[in-house]
């Protein structure tokens, strides 16, 4: 770890993170983080997806408990904390959906935030005069911009006497013009004394907003610095280094162009992103990276069927899709892995039968009635084939680990047997040897004429697996590197729009 400006010590000191560990399923997700916030600092957080500031910013919220580890707030150390004791303590998240409850007012909104103290109207004026911003307090949260919103958010945290906020990604749904406006709040609020953590992905955005810098990678702090002694390029190659960037290489795919493509997308526009065409034929490896924000979730799951286009084509297996569904797209032979496992992926309570076959209940059932023998025999071939670690077939999924829980995920989306199969962070939060066996399991996949897209914001995963990349940024394609162009540094050169000149563009 590089540290020129590391925890100083001292009353300017609003918080203190000293050797923070937390791990999930037995995969650490942070490994020893010390880390500090000074009075009017707005200090930046950056790092891939899995690099634990979700979890860091959790824990310090209270949502989540640390497994080991001392915060300090305010002089008074903590070794856990939960949402009450946490804003008690002057902690305050304004995440990056804001969370209002759409048919109540301003006003109610913010002073259903405030436990103690004066909750008057007055009193929520004077907050946002403070901000430097007015506002109807009488306006319903739903017709707010996302960025009134996102100051009420400001708001409530000022009205429960916040210390420390923690912003989470705010400019992603903000245009210029409003990002100019959040900017001058947030340094309002710094000169006030407040100490902000800001998260993002954006990297202009620390450089012309923030003091400090601290890198996250695997679970691990990687660097720390003051942003104006550091560079663009030292904060990436800190986040994805070039370690491995020629060890492991996907083999390069000899396309028969008299083979149509399994997956075809012309000009497609959806929620987060614009102008996109891809294709992807039987047996490729493509590779669709990017940060957070880029737009690729939005996109699979446009494609998918699970949001709305705005306009554009897709095309299945020689099939024009005009109103895509999810289950109309599997029956045509598109499977889809969501990125996030718990919540989307897998029925936490259910066992791994429920899992595997919920998505082939007409082939294993009779009448309506679900067939026992089939449907245990199709989890097992599963489990057999994914190397599922379980024990038991009617364990249930929530008791496993992070590693079997996604091998039960895509069990579930590769029973339909796909023509095409999207892969949104398959490796995530799950350990080494897991890794491995999905890389093996993918790379046969594509042995076997499935087209697989495979997403992912781990640069390394996606050089080493694809056959040729699409690097997404900012909703749009930045750029689309054929497999002899495929290498670490042009991913994530594209990826953070870094030119040959090491800025961004």
């Amino acid at each position: 770890m590089e540290t020129e400006t590391g925890p100083q010590s001292g009353t300017d000191t609003l918080a203190r993170v000293s050797g923070l560990w937390k791990s999930f399923g037995g995969v650490p997700v942070l490994k020893g983080v010390d880390l500090d916030l000074r009075a009017g600092e707005i200090h930046a957080l950056v790092g891939g997806n899995g690099a634990g500031k979700s979890t860091l910013m959790k824990i310090l919220t209270g949502v989540e408990t640390a497994d080991d580890g001392v915060m300090t707030i305010a002089g008074k150390d903590f070794r856990r904390l939960n949402p009450r004791t946490s804003a008690a303590a002057g902690v305050c998240l304004v995440p990056q959906e804001p969370l209002l409850f759409g048919n109540l007012t301003v006003l109610e909104n913010v002073q259903l935030a405030v436990t103690d103290g004066d909750r008057s109207r007055a009193a929520v004026e004077r907050t946002f005069a403070n901000l430097g911003h007015s506002i109807d307090l009488n306006l319903r949260a739903s017709d707010l911009s996302i960025s009134d919103q996102q100051l009420v958010e400001l708001a409530k945290g000022m009205m429960r006497g916040a210390k420390v906020l923690i912003v989470d990604e705010p400019t992603a749904a903000l245009t210029a013009r409003e990002v100019d406006q959040l900017f001058v709040q947030l340094r309002g609020l710094a000169a006030q004394g407040v100490g902000i953590f800001y998260v993002s992905h954006r990297m202009s955005e620390i450089f012309e907003l923030c003091q400090r810098v601290t890198v996250l990678r695997d679970g691990a702090m990687v660097l720390q610095r003051d942003v104006a002694e550091t560079t663009l390029g030292e904060i990436v190659e800190a986040m994805v280094p070039n370690a491995r960037q020629d060890t492991g290489r996907a083999a390069a795919l000899t396309l028969d162009e008299s083979v149509a493509p399994a997956l075809t997308v012309e000009g497609l526009s959806g929620q987060g992103f614009s102008d996109i065409s891809l294709n992807v034929r039987p047996g490729e490896i493509l590779g669709v990276a990017g940060v957070v924000g880029s737009g690729r979730t939005e996109l699979a799951e446009t494609v998918f069927g699970l949001r709305p286009r705005i306009e554009g084509s897709v095309e299945l297996c020689g099939t024009v899709i005009h109103k895509p569904d999810p289950a109309s797209m599997q029956a045509q032979g598109l499977s889809y892995l969501p990125e996030d496992r718990r919540e989307h992926a897998v029925f936490l309570l259910g066992d791994i039968i429920d899992n595997v076959t919920c998505t082939v209940l007409d082939q294993v059932s009779r009448g309506g009635v679900i067939d026992n023998t089939q449907d245990r025999g199709w989890a097992q071939k599963a489990s057999e084939d994914l190397v599922i670690q379980a024990g038991s077939l009617t364990r249930k999924v929530g008791n496993l680990s992070g590693g079997n829980q996604q091998k039960v995920a895509l069990g579930k989306v590769l029973a339909p047997a796909p023509k095409v199969l999207i892969l949104d962070e398959p490796t995530r939060g799950i350990d080494v040897a897991a890794r491995q066996d999905i890389y093996d399991l993918i790379r046969g996949l594509a042995d076997d004429g499935v087209a697989v897209i495979l997403i992912s914001s781990d640069f390394e995963e996606v050089v080493q697996m694809a056959t040729s990349v699409v690097v997404m940024r900012e909703g749009r394609i930045e750029t689309h590197l054929d497999h002899a162009d495929v290498t670490l540094e042009s991913v994530r050169n594209a990826a953070f729009g870094i030119g040959n000149e090491g800025v961004a563009a």
